[in-house]
């Protein structure tokens, strides 16, 4: 049997770790044991080197590279990358914008895959000069599924909507930029921002790097070669365009009785006001919640073209989703204008009033949703696809496979 690693650590709400977890049996049914390693735990260390040592190993993964550069020692003392020398494909699965941590998405040796569960995150990727290695899409699938028995609806009508998300001010970080940037820079970087945030539905915000290369152009300069300024200025124009797109969705919803739930939101004033807030929260609890819940408040990563992981998750366990609208689901659901919302208070106070005025039929709006969703779409598929991934990392950095023809030069020696 071989073996599947899952490296983890601390995360906000152990997120990250129970996100991976929650994978355990995919690679199970599909004959992997399957061994997490929490480097956040001091036994960490002697349960890596055992499993490493042990052999087998189809291959290991991590969330945004995390333990992509660990290095071992060779016999005479050099230092080389740890998956490279042992020759187990590493995937790194990345579920934000590369403008962020940059590093993490470079890939560390050919054995070392980047995958991406948005197109836009990939595309803005692949212009940074990529270096040699796999790089990929996971396909959209239900999160943490049921079955429909499971679910008690006549619980769930009488449930709340949840906003499970952290926060974040938007006023705090123009802020900081004043502080730490020159008066120019910073006048450039908040008319960009002012140009985004005046319209939160258009497709800018999908592609930053686009705006800000085309602003500093009609200003004279080409950063088109200039990574590091590019970067800079995605990164921050996509953190201040969340920051304004989550408190305008909290403010529109906090005068209705629902939940808002997450860290971070110091800057809005809930006294007085009918949402309850409830600070932190913790992914594996949340499951249970979204089950009762009548529905779930959502809003994509500045992205259009692959579900936000809540969807996901909420079509897993046979639940309502509201989400801005998005090209991925006007594409594929009949009923896609009836759940989503513009980023306009007005547009999603609408909505939400009528959620609260007719939860039964809202709720089974929800059922057909996540069948729609879940038809074709198996959440085995996400593991078959790692699987699959790793075995053309493996057959692409591996050693010659016996039986290939005598004029075939393979490996080649002068690649990466």
């Amino acid at each position: 049997m071989s073996t599947v690693i899952f490296l983890s650590g601390k995360s906000g709400n152990d997120a990250l770790g129970a996100a991976g977890r929650a994978h355990r049996r995919l690679y199970e049914d599909l004959g992997h044991e399957f061994v997490e390693v929490n480097f956040g735990d001091p036994a960490s260390q002697e349960l890596f080197n055992r499993t490493i040592s042990k052999g087998s190993i189809e291959f290991a993964f991590a969330t945004m590279g995390m333990g992509a550069d660990l290095k071992a020692a060779t016999p005479d003392g050099r230092e080389v990358n740890l998956w490279e020398a042992a020759q187990i494909p590493y995937l790194s699965l990345n579920g934000d914008s590369p403008a962020y941590y940059f590093d993490r998405h470079v890939s560390t040796s050919p054995w070392h895959a980047c995958l991406y569960y948005y197109p836009e995150h990939l595309e803005l990727r692949k212009r940074f000069d990529p270096k040699a290695g796999l790089h990929g899409i996971v396909p959209p699938m239900p999160f943490d599924m049921v079955d429909r028995s499971e679910v008690d609806f006549d619980r769930k009508a009488q449930g709340k909507l949840l906003f499970m998300k952290n926060g974040n001010d938007p006023a705090k970080l123009v802020a900081s930029w004043r502080e730490a940037m020159p008066a120019d820079t910073f006048i450039m970087l908040v008319d960009l921002a002012g140009e985004l945030a005046a319209d939160l539905d258009g497709p800018a915000g999908s592609d930053i790097d686009a705006i800000v290369t085309a602003s500093f152009l009609g200003r004279g300069w080409d950063i088109s070669e200039f990574a590091r300024l590019r970067l800079f200025f995605i990164a921050q124009l996509d953190d201040y365009l969340r920051r304004v797109k989550s408190t305008m969705v909290a403010d529109a919803i906090a005068d209705f009785p629902v939940q808002i739930q997450g860290m971070n939101w110091e800057h809005m004033d809930f006294s007085g006001r009918r949402a309850t807030y409830i600070k932190g929260g913790d992914y594996s609890a949340s499951r249970q919640q979204i089950i009762d819940s009548l529905g779930l408040i959502d809003m994509s990563p500045n992205t259009q073209r692959a579900p936000h992981d809540r969807p996901m998750r909420a079509f897993g366990l046979w639940t309502l989703c509201l989400t801005n609208r998005q090209s991925f689901f006007e594409q594929n659901f009949s009923r896609a204008s009836e759940f989503t919302y513009r980023f306009d208070k007005g547009n999603l106070q609408e909505l939400i009033t009528a959620v609260l005025a007719h939860p039964k039929r809202y709720m089974e709006l929800g059922q057909d949703v996540a069948e729609q969703f879940r038809k074709g779409r198996r959440p085995e598929a996400f593991a078959e696809y790692m699987v699959a991934t790793a075995g053309h990392v493996r057959l692409a950095c591996g050693p010659r496979l016996p039986g290939l023809q005598d004029y075939f030069g393979w490996p080649p020696a002068t690649l990466g």
